[in-house]
C-alpha cells in the first residue's frame, strides 16, 4: 500500500482543525438542530394543547346541555385547570356564566364572568364578560363592584353599551347628573337611524335630560 504524504498531511491538518474547533462546531450544529427542534416542538405543543383544550371544551358543552349546575361547575373547573390560556376558556366562561345565572347560581355566575373579564383571550369576549358581569352586580346591588367592572372598555366598539350601562348604574343610585352624561354619550355615539336611539332617549328623559 502506497503512503501518500500529501494525503496524510491533509488528514493531520483536518485532525488538528477538528481538535481545536470541533467542540465549537459541534455546539453550533447542536444549537441549530435544537433551534429547529424547538420550533417544531413548539408547533407540536401548540397543536397538542389545542386538541386538549377542544376536548375539555366539549366536556363543558356537554355539561351545559345537561342543565346541571353541579356538572357545569365541575366541567368549568377542569377547563380552568387544564386549558386556562386557550381561546376556548373565554367562550366557556361566558357560556358557564349565563347557564349558572339561568339556574339561579348568581354568585357562581359572577365568579365565571369575572374570570372571563380578567382572562379571556379576545378583547370582545372580555368586553361582553364585563357587560354581563356588571348586570349581575347591579342586580345584586353591588354598585361599587359594577362601577369598577365598567371602568375599563377592552374593545372600543362596545363603548356605547358601556356608556348605557354606566347610565343605568348611576340612575339606580340617584346620580342624575352622571346618568345624564352617560346617556348623552351613548346617544351621541349611536347612528341617526339606529333603532336603539328611542330607548336611550327615554332613559335620558327619565333623569331630566332632553331628547336630541
Amino acid at each position: 500500500m502506497s503512503y501518500n504524504f500529501e494525503e496524510q498531511e491533509q488528514i493531520a491538518q483536518l485532525r488538528h482543525f477538528w481538535g481545536r474547533w470541533g467542540t465549537q462546531i459541534s455546539a453550533g450544529v447542536l444549537a441549530v438542530a435544537l433551534g429547529f427542534a424547538g420550533y417544531y416542538g413548539w408547533q407540536w405543543w401548540q397543536r397538542n394543547e389545542g386538541v386538549k383544550a377542544a376536548v375539555v371544551f366539549e366536556q363543558v358543552q356537554a355539561a351545559l346541555q345537561s342543565n346541571s349546575p353541579d356538572k357545569i361547575q365541575q366541567a368549568w373547573a377542569v377547563m380552568q385547570s387544564k386549558a386556562p390560556d386557550s381561546a376556548y376558556a373565554g367562550m366557556a366562561a361566558l357560556a358557564v356564566g349565563k347557564a349558572l345565572h339561568d339556574a339561579g347560581k348568581n354568585a357562581e355566575a359572577i365568579s365565571a364572568l369575572q374570570w372571563a373579564a380578567d382572562h379571556a383571550e379576545g378583547k370582545s369576549e372580555r368586553a361582553v364578560a364585563r357587560l354581563n358581569l356588571s348586570a349581575l352586580q347591579i342586580d345584586a346591588k353591588q354598585y361599587a363592584e359594577a362601577a369598577k367592572t365598567l371602568a375599563d372598555v377592552p374593545e372600543p366598539t362596545f363603548a356605547t353599551l358601556f356608556d348605557l350601562r354606566r347610565g343605568d348604574l348611576a340612575a339606580l343610585q340617584g346620580q342624575r347628573d352622571a346618568a345624564r352624561q352617560a346617556y348623552e354619550a351613548a346617544l351621541k355615539a349611536l347612528p341617526a337611524d339606529s333603532s336603539e336611539r328611542a330607548t336611550v332617549q327615554q332613559r335620558l328623559q327619565a333623569v331630566g335630560g332632553s331628547a336630541a
